[in-house]
């Protein structure tokens, strides 16, 4: 398990591996962590990311000196963090993380993914790249392709959950746009829709990256706006 500077106060970003080999239904005593009625029936592996994602989230909350038995579900299935934090927990492969503030006045996200080859690469350019972000992913050279194409993928899933609270339905990759190559572990995405009046089309949002050889990590907070979209 790694803790990560996340550039923002009163703020914890843990990212951790875990191995669903080695996953046993005793690990949820063992870890204190309760089973949600919602997954009495769901298959091993998502009850094993299930356990590593909220194992993840009482780390950072107890490092924000918050401490809780239980992190249960919404009605939208996003977690229901305890009054006077907020957070964000992903998985993939593998790779767990959680992003938490101790401020509930903030909104946050965080993706981690695998970097993407072959066919799964091809996938996240043509479904998650515009016209223009395939060209500059393709003449710049800072970053390898493969870990730039992989990192927007993130970064757009991470701006997604961290502005979801405010917008509340779904909106796809076409709403933001990266216009210049990302730098200094900072992604730059500008919204190219009007989401709401309170996230008007060209509305732009830096996105904390981490990349190694085999996966990419961001993250964002955003203070909360006041009135919801819907």
């Amino acid at each position: 398990m790694t803790l990560h500077d996340t550039g923002y106060v009163d703020a914890v970003l843990v990212h951790g591996r875990f191995d669903f080999e080695s996953y046993t239904e005793d690990l949820f005593h063992k870890l204190a962590l309760a089973v949600p009625p919602s997954l009495s029936k769901a298959l091993p592996l998502r009850r094993a990311e299930f356990l590593a994602g909220r194992a993840m989230a009482h780390s950072a909350l107890q490092a924000l000196s918050q401490h809780t038995t239980e992190i249960p579900i919404g009605s939208d299935r996003a977690p229901v963090w305890p009054k006077g934090s907020v957070g964000s927990i992903t998985h993939a492969r593998g790779h767990c993380a959680c992003f938490a503030k101790g401020d509930p006045g903030w909104q946050v996200g965080v993706d981690v993914e695998a970097i993407a080859s072959g066919h799964a690469l091809e996938s996240i350019l043509s479904m998650t790249a515009n016209q223009c972000e395939r060209a500059l992913i393709a003449r710049q050279t800072a970053i390898p392709p493969d870990r730039l194409a992989t990192l927007l993928f993130s970064a757009k899933e991470t701006l997604f959950k961290g502005l979801y609270p405010v917008v509340r339905r779904f909106f796809g990759f076409d709403c933001a746009e990266l216009r210049t190559t990302p730098s200094d572990g900072c992604l730059r995405l500008h919204l190219t829709q009007t989401l709401c009046r309170e996230l008007p089309a060209g509305e732009s949002y830096d996105i904390r990256f981490n990349i190694t050889a085999d996966r990419v990590l961001t993250w964002l907070a955003v203070r909360r706006v006041r009135s919801k979209c819907a």
